[in-house]
């Protein structure tokens, strides 16, 4: 993933600050906002800016024959509002009522605390709602009564509102809107833009550069007045587009707890002999896209540090007021994530960096930022997922994903033969351009005695491999066979079953879990366990079979969805627009 960040204000337009960060071979560059209209009126929900860059990404693709299908950037865009925190002084509560001088910079689930003066606030409360230009609720009322206090409120980072019209597409490029119910009618507040796909208008092949991309932001109905001085942050993740309207086969390879083998022919198409599963329920018969990659855990970084403390704390196994060096989930298995600086609680989240080589010196080039993210748990999988505005993928999609519509093969991998050479050596480790000198080596599994732990994604891939040789789906997506394994919705389940498809919304619960409730594991933006999911596709440390695209040995795998291991991901998806 890539992200860019810059300070604005938007209504003079100056840029304070900029910044540049790689992840996998796309690029964000030039970040800018520009084209503010304010015609509507002063502070209309209906203003709007355009938010402009470059984006660039290399081994692109599109075809008009055989898979039809294209690679894709999703791009997304997430605001803070103001420079500094807000701090008043002379402040009193009533229950849940606060008072103070204005709540023009204040943002709905901010976190606030009492600097000094009378009065307590219990830890992580944040703000409820804003009731008017001089006072706002709060989730807990104070342990003790507000009089005259000096609070602080914590900025915080949310999704931007996208318009469904009005972006600005380079020659040979393409944008669709990704609303948050695809398929929906447009609602700049209810059923907004979450993000956009932008990939090749024509066929064609090698690198994409796409000069001065603009989205408009809708930033009035995000809230935000025209005067007021905002950072932006730009995030792309490298997609793969999955045709609809196709049939295919599940199950025909083979493989421990199989789906029988049936041809999907429609939406409504599912395995002979299993339980039907709610209406909207994704069996991959439609159009989507998937995530190229695994999440690499400079996709994890950067999620984190767009965090709350509370919500970072929920998201890691350190506490984010750990020293500097800690890691924040493991630091076995290849794991390079650390506590750049530490937060302190109720007062400022902690920074995030890579440190592959453990030299103290976050997120150089060779501290394995493009490493596929281990030790993560499907709680932190959904709520990522829905922080980028995608969604848990299920076990028909990845089959799909895999075999497209080519006939099944007993026994076959992603790559849709039986040929399999696990890597047992690593080379340029946490390099960009790591790769493994194992002679034909297309998967990370087998648990190897130099390959502990997963590779860089997209490691076996180059400009002369074949589907086999680059271990790559039938539409050119990487590892779903190896490296880590892919956490998928469970038919096998009853609570996998009711799911229905619901995307992310850009935003998280106080404590940093997915508000996404019809997600298996998520009541209310709380955890409740991961009944309903599992994973496909094997990892790094699993026999060569599980690795197998029929294989449902652990598809129905709540246990160990739920813990940190150090041989489990996952990638999310999109409904296609």
């Amino acid at each position: 993933m890539k992200t860019n960040v810059i300070k604005i204000f938007l209504y003079l337009m100056g840029i304070t600050f900029y910044q540049t960060a790689y992840s996998n071979n796309i690029a964000l560059s030039s970040v800018v906002l520009t084209g503010q209209n304010t015609t509507a009126g002063v502070n209309n929900a209906a203003n709007f800016s355009q938010v402009q860059f470059n984006l660039t990404w290399e081994n692109s693709w599109r075809l008009s024959t055989g898979p039809a299908n294209w690679d894709a950037a999703w791009v997304f865009v997430k605001f803070q509002v103001g420079t500094s925190n807000p701090t008043f002084t002379g402040v009193n509560s009533f229950g849940t009522i606060i008072t103070v001088s204005s709540t023009a910079d204040l943002r709905v689930g901010m976190p606030v605390r009492v600097v000094s003066g009378t009065g307590v606030f219990s830890a992580n409360t944040v703000i409820a709602s804003i009731t008017s230009s001089s006072t706002f609720t709060v989730n807990i009322s104070p342990s003790q009564t507000l009089s005259g206090a000096s609070i602080e409120c914590i900025r915080i980072w949310e999704q931007a509102r996208l318009n469904n019209t009005g972006h600005i597409e380079p020659s040979g490029s393409k944008i669709d809107i990704g609303l948050a119910t695809p398929g929906t009618v447009f609602n700049s507040t209810t059923n907004p833009g979450v993000g956009a796909f932008i990939y090749r208008s024509s066929s064609g092949a090698g690198q994409n550069i796409f000069n001065g991309v603009q989205l408009r932001w809708n930033y009035g109905a995000n809230g935000v007045t025209d005067n007021r001085i905002v950072s932006i942050r730009v995030y792309a993740v490298e997609m793969v587009y999955i045709p609809g309207g196709v049939n295919f086969n599940v199950g025909g390879g083979g493989g421990v707890s199989a789906f029988t083998s049936t041809s999907i022919t429609s939406a409504t198409s599912f395995p002979t002999g299993q339980t039907i599963p709610s209406a909207n329920w994704p069996n991959g018969y439609n159009a989507f896209y998937t995530m190229k990659y695994e999440m690499s855990q400079g996709q994890y970084r950067d999620f984190l540090n767009t965090l709350t403390y509370a919500q970072q704390a929920n998201r890691t196994v350190s506490a984010p007021n750990s020293p500097a060096g800690t890691a924040a989930l493991s630091s076995s298995n290849r794991n390079g994530i650390e506590i750049s600086i530490p937060g302190v609680a109720n007062v400022s989240s902690a920074v995030y960096g890579c440190d592959l080589d453990a030299d103290g010196i976050m997120n150089e080039t060779t501290d394995g930022e493009w490493i596929a993210c281990n030790h993560i748990n499907w709680m932190d999988l959904c709520a990522y997922l829905d922080w980028s505005g995608l969604r848990p993928m299920t076990e028909m999609e990845y089959e799909k994903a895999c075999r497209g519509d080519q006939t099944a093969v007993a026994g076959e991998y992603a790559w849709g033969s039986t040929t399999i050479t696990a890597a047992n050596n690593i080379t340029n480790g946490g390099l960009t351009n790591e790769v493994t000198n194992t002679v034909g080596a297309n998967i990370a599994a087998t648990s190897q005695t130099n390959v502990q732990g997963p590779l860089r994604v997209g490691v076996f891939a180059g400009a002369s491999t074949t589907r086999t040789t680059a271990g790559s789906t039938y539409y050119g997506v990487m590892e779903m066979s190896g490296n880590l394994g892919e956490r998928t919705i469970s038919l096998a389940d009853a609570t996998g079953r009711a799911y229905t498809g619901v995307h992310g919304d850009g935003s998280l619960s106080r404590n940093g879990h997915s508000n996404q409730s019809s997600w298996p594991g998520i009541t209310s933006g709380e955890v409740t366990g991961a009944t309903g999911s599992g994973f496909r596709g094997g990892s790094w440390s699993s026999t060569a079979a599980t690795a197998t695209v029929s294989d449902r040995t652990n598809a129905n795998d709540a246990a160990t969805s739920l813990t940190r291991t150090n041989a489990l991901s996952g990638r999310g998806v999109r409904t296609a627009p």
